[in-house]
């Protein structure tokens, strides 16, 4: 095959790439700051292309009488337009951000158990005989501010920045 074939096979298959991922990206604009975002996005791609700073939340701007949309940073999918505009502030009163095994969550409320935590870390439990979870945690709100929790324990967590890690076991 000829120089000039090769190069004709291969810069169509690129230019065809370059278009599909100009079409899967759109202008938006984060805190009056111009950004290129893929869509659909998630929330945390959104929080980090904007730099949120911990403890402040993403709002997407609507039109008319209405109040801004929370963006929440653990929304899997969140479809945008072209020169969409978004703007970062103070988390509603009800709005906890944590982390649990590295993946961020906002919950509505400051007291998780146990039981809520293996729920959101496991929605879709592992089986296995006897099935059995580990929850720890650091820089909670409640006393002490790291720890493992019990089975039956609950913990107070902060506005934002409460980590957990939930490990699934099988007994022996």
């Amino acid at each position: 095959m000829a120089l000039f074939d090769i190069a004709n096979e291969i810069i169509p298959k690129a230019s065809m790439k370059m278009n599909q991922d100009a079409v899967n990206s759109v202008r938006i604009h984060i805190d009056q700051k111009q950004y290129h975002s893929r869509n659909p996005t998630s929330g945390i791609d959104l929080y980090e292309l904007g730099h949120v700073r911990d403890g402040r939340v993403l709002y997407r701007e609507v039109t008319g009488n209405e109040e801004d949309k929370l963006v929440r940073i653990d929304q899997p999918t969140i479809h945008l337009k072209q020169d969409e505009h978004f703007h970062s502030g103070e988390a509603p009163e009800k709005h906890f951000s944590i982390t649990i095994n590295t993946d961020p969550f906002v919950v509505d409320h400051d007291v998780l158990t146990f039981d809520q935590l293996v729920k959101l870390a496991f929605p879709n439990p592992p089986t296995g005989t006897d099935p059995a979870f580990t929850v720890s945690f650091e820089h909670a709100k409640s006393k002490p501010h790291h720890g493992d929790l019990a089975q039956n324990g609950s913990v107070t967590v902060k506005k934002h920045g409460t980590n957990f890690d939930v490990a699934h076991t099988n007994r022996s």
